[in-house]
């Protein structure tokens, strides 16, 4: 509880900030070196599977072992997790420096005045070098997850936030270009990342602070095995969600952007803040199904179903009514988003919300193939009718089509295959408590 509402509350500080960035920086860069701003925030969303579905893998296991009661189990998997992770942040730094300079970002991100073009590729140079220094940092967040202690990295997370806005203020008070303002609002969040791991493995817990001596092999194989589906959870979401703002730019122009990222990111705090409170019933799941407790864990679904789908409800419905004022007084008269594109925004939080009650349980028991059937399914029917429809109907087509997509594919397998998979665990915790192995071989 205390870490499902710290973590909201620090995610609602997160999009508070983001929310009074908006107005600011759309008034300071314009709307093309803004739409800019937001594709290159984009790119790197996309880029979020870049670890390869590793940090999952180590939440997984950390809650696994936790539940356990195998804490020298939850050591080795931080070591071995940091290794890992702390790889691939420096292969992909090494790749993205051997790549940048063949490139023409401005090209790229199809800008056209000659000062978005010349801030195009230090802008994401900035973004890419904090993106990839927070992959190595990140086994911090994944460990207090999985030991349900999400409530710290809340509180930094928080500090970071605050500290990026005020780093915006000043750079538009001093009048400093995009790439300055790109080193504001992320490294910031990066330098709390840096100091919570400095915190909880210098101070709270030393005793799992990462030691070479208890990287395992064994453990990297079974992150590794976890996390490569994950991995591909990640990319297709990546593919169905994250890329929107790319996919307009690249579709019809950077200076297209503002009128559908501004509004979609107002929609998107509900989701946001049902996603952070219900994500530590991962670990807590994690926990319940290897203790055997599966009543529990049916309670707890149905609980979190009914309030989170009846917060959206109200919640989105008022934020439609409402849209038109919030809009002119957040960033004035220069975005026209028209009413279907803003009731498509409204009703996709709805289906979010199912998502987010439902993702935490498969995950937690390790239920992932399945997933990825369902979600590769989705997220190609969502790019195909967004790639189709964008051209011909404009940024209305963005999220109608990932509404379309998930009523097809999503919303009835759920209904069918999660009930299924309860009364199979339950049959199996009569028995004795279901290995991780058991319960995959439960999947369909």
């Amino acid at each position: 509880m205390i870490t499902g509402g710290t973590a909201a509350l620090a995610r609602l500080v997160q999009v508070g900030t983001s929310l009074i960035t908006v107005p600011l920086t759309l008034k300071y860069l314009g709307n093309e070196r803004f739409g800019l701003w937001m594709t290159i925030n984009s790119v790197l969303a996309m880029a979020s599977f870049a670890d390869f579905g590793v940090g999952n893998g180590v939440l997984t296991a950390v809650a696994t072992a936790f539940g356990q009661d195998d804490m020298r189990g939850v050591r080795r998997v931080v070591s071995s997790g940091f290794v890992i992770l702390s790889s691939i942040a420096a292969l992909l730094l090494l790749s993205f420096l051997a790549l940048f300079s063949y490139v023409n970002w401005g090209d790229f991100f199809r800008v056209l005045s000659p000062l978005a073009r010349a801030e195009a590729g230090p802008a994401l140079f900035v973004f890419a070098a904090c993106f990839a220094l927070n992959i190595s940092m990140d086994v911090v967040q994944r460990v207090q997850l999985g030991l349900q202690q999400g409530y710290r990295y809340g509180l930094w997370q928080m500090c970071g936030s605050l500290a990026g806005l005020i780093g915006i203020i000043a750079g538009i008070h001093l009048h400093v270009g995009l790439p300055l303002l790109v080193v504001a609002i992320s490294g910031a969040p990066l330098l709390a990342v840096a100091l919570n791991t400095a915190h909880f493995f210098g101070f709270v817990r030393p005793d799992l602070r990462p030691d070479f001596a208890l990287v395992s092999r064994d453990v990297i194989a079974q992150i590794t095995r976890l996390g490569g589906l994950f991995f591909i959870l990640q990319l297709v979401a990546m593919l169905a969600s994250s890329a929107d703002n790319f996919i307009i730019a690249r579709t019809l122009g950077a200076v297209n952007v503002p009128e559908y990222s501004i509004p979609q990111r107002m929609f998107s705090l509900i989701g946001v803040l049902v996603a952070m409170l219900l994500a530590p019933l991962w670990p807590a799941y994690g926990e319940a199904i290897a203790r055997g407790d599966l009543s529990w864990v049916r309670r707890t679904m149905k609980r979190s179903f009914t309030l989170s789908l009846s917060v959206t409800l109200v919640v989105s419905a008022l934020l439609l009514v409402l849209a038109p004022t919030i809009l002119e007084w957040w960033v004035g008269r220069r975005i026209h988003p028209p009413f279907l594109l803003l009731l498509g925004l409204a009703i996709w939080p709805l289906f979010e919300a199912c998502n987010n009650t439902v993702g935490p349980f498969l995950n937690a028991a390790a239920i992932i193939r399945f997933q990825i059937g369902i979600s590769v399914l989705f997220g190609l029917t969502c790019l195909s009718l967004k790639l189709l429809l964008l051209t011909h109907l404009g940024v209305v087509a963005i999220p109608w089509s990932t509404i379309l997509s998930s009523i097809l594919v999503q919303v009835i397998p759920w209904l069918l295959f999660v009930p299924r998979i309860l009364r199979k665990l339950e049959e199996k915790s009569w028995n004795g408590v279901p290995s991780q192995a058991e319960i995959q071989h439960s999947e369909i």
